[in-house]
């Protein structure tokens, strides 16, 4: 028989044609090599698209966030403004004008904007233990009111009436205070308190004790744990007003207990106590004899701190500024700014 196969250069094998063409084996790995670059460079693009589109949303939101922070600070400062305007121009007494923000003895107030509010809390200086005219024994009252321990208490409350007592006072403790300054490098005022800040300078006072920590309650309003906050130099009262005064301070007072302070608290919120009569009235108890000297609802003073926090509507965002003002009234033009404080929040 005769064999089928023929030997060809084009390499006929059992009836099939197989193509010895070097060109057509190198065009599979060709169209491969060209689809791994267009991807590659689909890749690049898509990567570059992806960034820019993150890099804008950034910088969005951060416009966002500064008009929003924007907005919230002037609410507040508005707030520091407002709360100025009410104490300066009280209710008349025959409350015929349209209702009033904020009435004399009154610690908060609301702010409403069409953006959003300024929650504003008010203290008068009166309600806070003034660094002058405390004594010792209140001090020490007042900073274990706040977390401070009797035996680092006392001293230093010896040591703020060392600061304040005049050069070459005598007193127990004093020639210590005096060589602990003199290797310290710097002395003590031996004066008037200035500030309430200057008390950092007093031995044993650290920024813990003084500052302590802060935080916003849900109303808004924030609530410093620190002794700086009980305390004044623009004052100059020896009593407390109870429509004003902290848990703290007014533990401060001697012969105060905890549940008589926090029953003050519970209903000053229902309206400011007219006199200490009319708070034995509405308490239901009588006051401590010991306490009595230490307390009162005195309306003369004309300092207070303004805390405004300003909050934009569905925004978690805010801002806070406290103010330190004195007042006249029906004098808005005479206010006086002793202190402003930004951002006291963060």
């Amino acid at each position: 028989m005769r064999d089928s196969r023929i030997n060809t250069p084009e390499g006929h094998i059992a009836g099939e044609r197989v193509s010895l063409n070097p060109e057509s084996r190198i065009l599979a790995p060709a169209s491969g090599i060209a689809l791994l670059a267009v991807m590659s460079a689909v890749s690049v693009m898509l990567l570059v698209a992806l960034a820019f589109s993150g890099s804008v949303q950034i910088e969005t939101r951060s416009t966002i966030y500064r008009k929003q922070a924007t907005q919230a600070y002037a609410m507040a400062v508005g707030g520091v403004q407002a709360a100025i305007l009410e104490i300066a121009y009280p209710p008349a007494q025959d409350q015929s004008e349209k209702p009033r923000l904020w009435s004399k003895g009154q610690r908060t107030m609301r702010v409403p904007y069409a953006q959003g509010v300024a929650l504003v809390e008010i203290v008068n200086e009166t309600g806070k233990v003034d660094l002058n005219m405390a004594g010792r024994e209140q001090l020490a009252r007042l900073f274990e009111a706040r977390g401070v321990g009797k035996e680092q208490a006392v001293p230093l409350a010896l040591a703020i009436d060392h600061w304040r007592k005049p050069p070459g006072t005598e007193g127990e403790g004093f020639k210590a205070l005096d060589d602990y300054y003199r290797e310290a490098g710097y002395q003590p005022a031996h004066n008037r308190f200035a500030s309430v800040e200057e008390m950092l300078l007093v031995h044993g006072m650290n920024r813990d004790i003084f500052y302590g920590t802060a935080e916003f309650g849900r109303d808004g309003i924030q609530t410093l744990y620190g002794v700086g906050q009980d305390l004044t130099v623009n004052s100059q009262f020896s009593q407390l007003n109870v429509n004003y005064a902290s848990r703290a301070a007014l533990l401060s007072v001697q012969g105060m207990t905890e549940e008589l302070a926090e029953s003050i608290i519970q209903e000053r919120g229902k309206g400011p106590f007219e006199s200490l009569d009319d708070l034995t009235k509405r308490l239901g108890t009588s006051v401590p004899d010991e306490s009595q000297s230490y307390l009162g609802v005195t309306d003369d003073g004309r300092t207070y701190t303004i805390l405004s926090v300003g909050m934009i509507n569905g925004s978690p965002l805010r801002r806070a500024v406290k103010a330190v003002v004195s007042v006249q009234p029906q004098g808005l033009a005479l206010h006086r700014i002793i202190a402003w404080y930004d951002d006291v929040s963060e």
